[in-house]
């Protein structure tokens, strides 16, 4: 039994030993390849670095030749200074006739509102004089437009479409007509529908008036070319902007229209009259 556990022990430590062995052998083969890794990435980046001196290196002796002759004979700088003033030039003068614009808008914007006032007062022969003026103010800018057609959207172009919502208006009331597009030779298209779309809603503050005077017929004009805008705006695919929204308030206004026809007819069903004679028991 004793030589049977001698040789037990024996065997399990040659075991254990060669367990061990081969463990050091797989740790020693690991950092040998990390060792040589670690080499091969120091040389590779050595020598990138050397490749990208040697390559700046050679640029500027290359380049120090062409600078050093530049500089002997005096060549032209990089940037052209007359070209560049120019520009500046521009860019002033511009900013110049852009504050002009705008302050001379800001005057013809203000007359065509005032003849929208005054037309409401019944006052037209005063509201053609006032869009007289702000049809003179709209030429008198007009070559400075063509100059700098850039600056034609914003004040000048609000401005066009106050005129158009004025002339509109006055047509109306003076004939009974939608105004043409040619009667304005300085209103684009797109400014010229701005300004219908706005006079719609001058022509339910005008029928508002008229009811209270039981005026029927002038609140069913106002009514009809409203809904005749209607049906010509459905034609147009109206992208989403100004025009969009202002031809969403038309219908509303149309529907406002209906309803102050409708009580119109209410109250002369129960025998009101425009004179205010009463009817019935």
């Amino acid at each position: 039994f004793g030589m049977y556990l001698r040789q037990t022990l024996v065997h399990s430590y040659s075991i254990r030993s060669l367990r061990q062995a081969l463990v050091a052998s797989r740790v020693h083969q690991y950092r040998h390849q990390t060792v040589k890794r670690h080499i091969s990435h120091q040389h590779a980046a050595a020598v990138s670095f050397t490749s990208a001196t040697s390559t700046t290196t050679m640029a500027s002796k290359r380049g120090a030749p062409a600078a050093a002759a530049g500089t002997s004979t005096g060549a032209a700088p990089a940037i052209d200074d007359a070209d560049w003033g120019a520009v500046g030039a521009f860019l002033d003068s511009y900013d110049e006739q852009r504050e002009r614009v705008i302050k001379r808008c800001r005057d013809s914007q203000k007359l065509a509102k005032q003849a929208i006032y005054s037309m409401h007062r019944g006052d037209l022969a005063r509201a053609e004089q006032q869009l007289a003026d702000t049809e003179a103010i709209a030429r008198e800018l007009a070559p400075l437009l063509a100059q700098y057609p850039s600056l034609r959207p914003g004040s000048y172009a609000a401005t066009m479409e106050e005129y158009a919502e004025g002339k509109a208006f006055l047509v109306f009331l003076k004939e009974g007509r939608l105004v043409k597009a040619g009667e304005m030779p300085l209103v684009e298209p797109e400014e010229y529908l701005g300004g219908v779309l706005d006079m719609s809603g001058e022509l339910n503050r005008y029928a508002v008036a008229r009811a209270t005077a039981r005026d029927k017929a002038a609140v069913q004009a106002c009514r009809d070319l409203c809904d005749a805008l209607m049906g010509r705006f459905l034609q147009f695919n109206l992208r989403n902007g100004s025009l969009r929204k202002k031809y969403d308030a038309l219908k509303y206004t149309v529907k406002k229209l209906e309803n102050t026809l409708y009580e119109l007819s209410l109250t002369e069903a129960i025998g009101y009259t425009r004179t205010g004679a009463g009817g019935g028991d």
